[in-house]
């Protein structure tokens, strides 16, 4: 899987719209949509065109914006027969 680490400490913007950007960056980087964020507990948020997960790994005000490999084990390995 790969992500893209997206930093944005600005006070004025909302947790959503960081995600935003980020995922427009992803896009436009991988052209591709990501459907998932990892973010930092205190950045938790909810998304209904994306999943957002926390992660004690990932800094505050960080976003890893990536995809998800749908039919996969955790190893990368595809369970889709």
């Amino acid at each position: 899987m790969l992500y893209l680490v997206w930093y944005d400490a600005d006070p004025r913007r909302t947790i959503n719209e960081k995600i935003q950007d980020a995922s427009v960056a992803y896009t436009k980087r991988f052209s591709t949509a990501p459907n998932l964020v990892l973010v930092n507990i205190a950045d938790m948020t909810t998304l209904a065109e994306m999943e957002v997960r926390s992660e004690r790994t990932v800094q505050p005000h960080h976003f890893w914006v990536g995809r998800s490999d749908t039919g996969s084990d955790e190893s990368g390995v595809s369970t889709n027969g």
